[in-house]
Parts: C-alpha cells; sequence; structure tokens
C-alpha cells in the first residue's frame, strides 16, 4: 500500500505557495491602480530589494543594521545570564532582579529607551544597540531565569562536589542545562530586535535601514519602504532556519520538531 504521507505533505505545500502566489497577485491588482507612492507593485519592490543587494553603498546600510541587531541580542543574552546566576547567590539578589528590575525593564516603554538613549549617548551605533538591548533584555532575562530554575539541585551539587570553580562549573555543567531557554530567549529577542530597529535608527543614527526609510520618507518612496521591510524578514528567516531552528533542535529536550 503506497504511503499517503508524502502526498498529502506536498499538497499541503502545494496550498501554501499557492495562497502566497495569490497573495502576490492580489498585491499586483490592486497595485495596478494606484499611484506608485502610495502602494508600488511587486516588481518595483523587487528591483528596490535587488538594489539594497547590489548597490554597495545600499548593501552597507543593511549590514550595518544586522550588525547592530546582532551584538544587541548578544549582549542582552549575556546581561540576562550574568543576572539570572547571580540571582542564585541568594534571597537579596532573586528579590532586586526578578521583584524589582525585570518589573522594570518588562514595563518601561521603547520609546523611552530611545529618547533616553539619544539623550545620553547622542546619535551614534552605540545609541542604537543600547536602545535594542534594553528592549530585548526582559525577554532574555525571563529565558535565562526559567533556564537556572529548572537545574536538579542534586546536579548543582554534584558540580560543586567536582570542581570549586565556577566558570568551569557553569561551562561544563549549567551552561548545556540553560541552552534551550537561552535559544528561545535568542529567537524571541532577535525578532524583537528587528521589530525596534528601524525605530532605533530613525532616533540614533545616521546609518542603516532606518536611515534609509528616512530618505525614502522625504522622497515619498513607498517601493524602498517595502523593500527595506521585507529585507528584514529575509534576514530573520534566513538566519532563524540556517542558524536558531537547528541549535534549537540540537539542545531540545524531546528532539522534535522546532
Amino acid at each position: 500500500m503506497i504511503d499517503a504521507a508524502p502526498r498529502r505533505g506536498f499538497a499541503e505545500r502545494a496550498v501554501a505557495e499557492g495562497g502566497v502566489a495569490l497573495l502576490v497577485a492580489g498585491w499586483a491588482w490592486t497595485a495596478a491602480g494606484l499611484p506608485a507612492f502610495v502602494l508600488p507593485g511587486p516588481l518595483d519592490v523587487a528591483r528596490a530589494m535587488g538594489a539594497m543587494v547590489s548597490d554597495p553603498r545600499l548593501a552597507g546600510h543593511v549590514l550595518t543594521s544586522l550588525a547592530r541587531v546582532l551584538t544587541a541580542v548578544a549582549v542582552a543574552l549575556a546581561l540576562a545570564v550574568a543576572l539570572a546566576a547571580a540571582m542564585r547567590t541568594g534571597v537579596v539578589m532573586r528579590t532586586i532582579v526578578e521583584r524589582n528590575l525585570l518589573v522594570v525593564l518588562n514595563s518601561f516603554p521603547s520609546v523611552g529607551w530611545a529618547v533616553l538613549g539619544v539623550i545620553w549617548f547622542g546619535v551614534s551605533d552605540g545609541t542604537v544597540v543600547f536602545i535594542q538591548t534594553m528592549i530585548v533584555l526582559p525577554f532574555c532575562l525571563i529565558a535565562a531565569i526559567e533556564g537556572f530554575r529548572q537545574i536538579d539541585p542534586e546536579l548543582d551539587e554534584l558540580g560543586r562536589s567536582l570542581t570549586r570553580n565556577p566558570w568551569r562549573r557553569f561551562a561544563k555543567l549549567q551552561a548545556p542545562l540553560i541552552a534551550p531557554f537561552l535559544i528561545a530567549g535568542a529567537r524571541i529577542g532577535y525578532g524583537i530586535a528587528w521589530k525596534i530597529a528601524l525605530v532605533a535608527e530613525l532616533f540614533g543614527a545616521r546609518t542603516g535601514l532606518g536611515a534609509l526609510l528616512q530618505q525614502a520618507q522625504s522622497r515619498a518612496d513607498a517601493a524602498t519602504v517595502f523593500a527595506a521591510c521585507l529585507v528584514i524578514v529575509a534576514l530573520f528567516a534566513m538566519l532563524d532556519l540556517l542558524a536558531l531552528r537547528p541549535l534549537a533542535r540540537r539542545y531540545s529536550f524531546n528532539r522534535t520538531e522546532v
């Protein structure tokens, strides 16, 4: 008997891809009746995206934004691990980090960080990274706290009996155990960092995709706006597919599909 699963999977993918094709066709049909500065067509947006890849000046803006996002996520993860580890030292640090600092970070407005970043550091790459880091940090911190909380106390005690070196204990025992939680936090943080990347760059930088959007706004260039947003979608999807998902599968407790 022929297994129907492959055929069913092919049919489901065909329906999904067909839905995307219909969406693009509807976009092209709608754009045909509107001015380009209101709704550009798919071909215009595709050409603008191609220019962002082929033109060295425009590609430089894309790579600058990518570098800022990756730096912010890495810094947020490092701070989250340090703060979550500090909570394990006693009740005082648990109260400070989880009941006070995390509440502030979770509720502080994103625009507030943007304004404060510009006031404190001026317009610079560091300002953009600061804004993104502070917005992403609470998500990474929650993941790190839950990761440390799931460590079996008996395993922790075993690590202490084997070595008194806290760095070695962290690298050999704790890091692999909290890795699934950190990877989940990184995936969430990476997406959120891109969501606020353009706003952060509009406030605090003269380069990057945010700067391109500002220039496009002054020229009423809707195609560049669409292209910049779709480039962000592509960059997120590529890193998530090629790096974050494989890491999530590797460190998953149940080895299920991510």
